[in-house]
């Protein structure tokens, strides 16, 4: 049984999850609440771990970001289930508010990496008729 402050909300915000000075990553925020958030991961992170939570959304500059303090609560196969270190945070509040008082507005996906993008468009290239 899950117990939640507040209610879910779907979302889809790219974000960089930071584990340590070196270990920066992208993941992709799915759902969001004032006590915790998913994270779509290509990666593992240990339960209990501390990492910080960097929203790229709307921002020019990476370095301008809002950062966000989080515990590892849960494994997942295809990302974690994080908690807050502080219950609803400013800046979390701010983004549950945007998407409550205008829920037309989405945010960008992550660019899809450029082999991807290339692999993608070269396929159907190869393929000759007979």
């Amino acid at each position: 049984m899950e117990h939640r402050w507040g209610q879910r909300l779907r979302v889809e915000i790219p974000v960089r999850i930071i584990a340590h000075a070196f270990s920066v990553r992208h993941g992709l925020l799915c759902n969001l609440s004032v006590s915790g958030a998913y994270i779509e991961l290509d990666y593992d992170l240990r339960p209990l771990s501390r990492v910080q939570v960097a929203l790229d959304h709307n921002h020019r500059s990476r370095h301008d970001a809002p950062t966000v303090a989080a515990y590892v609560t849960r494994k997942l196969k295809h990302g974690v289930g994080v908690e807050w270190c502080e219950f609803a945070p400013p800046d979390v509040t701010r983004l549950l508010r945007t998407f409550t008082l205008r829920p037309h507005v989405r945010m960008r996906k992550p660019d899809v990496p450029a082999a991807i993008t290339v692999s993608r468009l070269h396929t159907p290239l190869l393929k000759h008729g007979s």
